[in-house]
């Protein structure tokens, strides 16, 4: 727990001036009741980012404007997007702006203007997606990245593709040979033969193998 729960005694002191009625009176006991069985920071510790609990971080996030938020990612990563909410509402619209909003994403993204590409195509940009081989790529997938450009950039700019491409890691390749070695013997009338001819050959054969696995999953 991030958070101490400590009980405070119930109130003894009222707060209705003496003309209450009995019906008030049995309010503010129920409501005393309820303040005092409440852990004690709470709610100051549901303000933070770092104390909150983790049921309440779809919450919190919710407050602070957070533009993609996911209650399946771990919980570093849900404190880590909604720590960084306010410093990237400072930068929106910026270059910046699309670096954090793809960041939580958790691919390895780069975005490539149309100067940097030697595009001819003025005030558009790239996003370029590495896919680890543990990771998952679904369809979801390329319309969240969409959303979240279109929400981070400034509105002059334009999205032109998303390339995505998936990290193979190292490929072996197997080379294998078969040695084989003949001999002929022509046998003509000439009594002896003249000439005995040996010959050697070398095959050389490779294959590539390449797996790939999809995963099928509810999200």
């Amino acid at each position: 727990m991030w958070w101490t729960a400590t009980f405070e005694p119930i109130w003894t002191v009222s707060l209705l001036p003496g003309n209450s009625s009995g019906w008030e009176k049995v309010v503010e006991g129920v409501d005393g009741e309820l303040v005092a069985g409440d852990p004690v920071g709470l709610v100051a510790a549901s303000r933070s980012d770092t104390d909150a609990p983790l049921a309440w971080l779809p919450y919190l996030a919710a407050e602070r404007s957070v533009d993609e938020f996911s209650g399946l990612w771990d919980e570093a990563r849900q404190r880590e997007v909604t720590r960084g909410s306010f410093r990237y509402h400072q930068v929106q619209g910026t270059r910046p702006a699309l670096d954090r909003a793809l960041t939580p994403l958790g691919y390895t993204i780069r975005v490539v203007e149309w100067f940097e590409a030697g595009i001819d195509r003025p005030y558009t940009f790239r996003v370029k997606v590495t896919i680890g081989t543990t990771d998952e790529w679904l369809s979801t997938d390329h319309g969240r990245i969409v959303r979240l450009v279109n929400r981070a950039k400034n509105a002059h700019t334009k999205l032109e593709a998303i390339d995505a491409h998936r990290s193979a890691g190292r490929a072996a390749i197997y080379v294998g040979g078969v040695p084989t070695r003949r001999r002929t013997l022509r046998v003509g009338q000439i009594p002896r033969p003249s000439t005995i001819r040996i010959a050697g050959y070398a095959f050389v054969g490779a294959s590539s193998v390449l797996r790939r696995t999809i995963r099928v999953h509810p999200r």
